[in-house]
């Protein structure tokens, strides 16, 4: 009888402390932010551009990271970058929250020019236009289908912002002509200019391919939500077992990186995939190779 007594007594404090464990790494798992780091060499960038870092924010969803965003905020800096760039999603259009997405600008702006596009719940949200209005007045340069040079000691690259089929008229969002035809008419221009492109969604990599993108940053894909043996398990727009959900993908001569982003929508939790800033640093390489993209150690 005493065993069975005893059995009792622990079982209440083992299951409380199981619990309290299991909720502690569902929190570390979803506010514990990594750093993914790649380097992409390309002949096309000039010497200028050698060592330029982007640093790429996706997917915040309203998200919050300590108060006036200050611990995403302190891991930016740290990594120094030259320019700030945000692939969609700052708001979730579900639960808009302006506030959370501009306290992160507010900071974001006194580290590094910061370039945006907008994602799919941007397109979704009837407060997409006071979004962009702040982003404006707060020095946010908005790339809406368009392109803009970034000049470095003579030298320049092209950034691009392709808008998310979200924006588009509702018959128009699965045509990919429609989407071919707006980023190509982006591409012209000389062929030797290093092209990076922001866009929200990475399942169009091989439309990126097409129109001669070198180089891609999307996100989207919350990682796959749940990761296991680095496969995600579901993403919008990919379904179950995603391609483009996380990393490095090549096609042709396009590289793209996808972005786990920082924040959740419908589903809140994350497992295995910890919220993820992505830094790029691009490197000039001898006209004899091509471009690429190399993982490095997340930390």
């Amino acid at each position: 009888m005493k065993k069975k007594e005893n059995k009792r007594l622990w079982a209440a404090p083992a299951a409380i402390g199981g619990a309290l464990g299991l909720a502690a790494l569902w929190a570390w798992q979803n506010n514990s932010v990594t750093v993914a780091r790649y380097r992409c060499g390309s002949h096309k960038l000039a010497p200028a551009f050698d060592g330029f870092v982007v640093l790429q924010v996706s997917d915040l969803h309203n998200k919050t990271f300590g108060q006036g965003q200050r611990r995403l905020l302190t891991q930016i800096a740290a990594e120094q970058p030259d320019c700030v760039v945000v692939t969609g999603d700052l708001i979730d259009c579900h639960r808009t929250n302006l506030a959370a997405a501009m306290e992160f600008i507010r900071g974001a702006v006194r580290l590094a020019p910061v370039y945006y596009t907008p994602g799919n719940h941007e397109g979704r949200s009837p407060a997409y236009a006071r979004l962009r209005d702040g982003l404006e007045r707060a020095g946010v340069t908005v790339l809406e289908d368009q392109k803009i040079c970034l000049a470095r000691k003579g030298a320049y690259i092209e950034l691009l912002g392709l808008r998310d089929p979200a924006f588009l008229p509702a018959d128009k969002r699965e045509d990919m002509g429609e989407l071919e035809r707006r980023l190509s008419s982006m591409m012209n221009g000389e062929t030797d200019t290093f092209r990076l492109l922001l866009s929200h969604r990475p399942e169009l990599l091989p439309l990126y391919a097409r129109c001669g993108v070198d180089m891609a940053l999307c996100g989207h894909a919350h990682g796959g939500q749940f990761r296991l043996f680095r496969q995600g398990l579901f993403a919008p727009g990919q379904g179950l077992f995603p391609q483009y959900s996380s990393g490095v993908h090549i096609k042709g001569a396009t590289a793209m990186v996808v972005s786990r982003g920082l924040g959740n929508s419908e589903f809140p939790l994350r497992l295995n995939n910890r919220p993820e800033l992505v830094k790029l640093t691009l490197c000039r390489e001898g006209a004899e190779d091509q471009e690429t993209a190399q993982a490095t150690e997340a930390q």
